[in-house]
């Protein structure tokens, strides 16, 4: 809240966040109303993609409807 910086993530762009700090906040918007029938996305833990996540994923605090994503190569979303 103090330096005000922002992300913009392009529609369609694959993303995740690793939040490490006990103080943070994630908050984001979309340019839509919710829409659960067109959710989609990739296993966070995919390990073709081999992502350093920063933290041991054993310690990961995973949503459910993430945790049950593809891995990219059996992803059928256009993203």
């Amino acid at each position: 809240s103090e330096n005000k910086k922002q992300l913009l993530v392009p529609q369609g762009f694959a993303h995740g966040f690793s939040v490490i700090s006990e103080t943070a906040s994630v908050m984001y918007k979309c340019d839509q109303f919710y829409n659960k029938a067109s959710e989609g996305g990739i296993k966070y833990d995919d390990p073709s993609l081999n992502i350093d996540w920063g933290m041991d994923l054993k310690d990961a605090i995973v949503s459910d409807k993430d945790q049950i994503l593809p891995f990219i190569e059996n992803c059928n979303s256009l993203f």
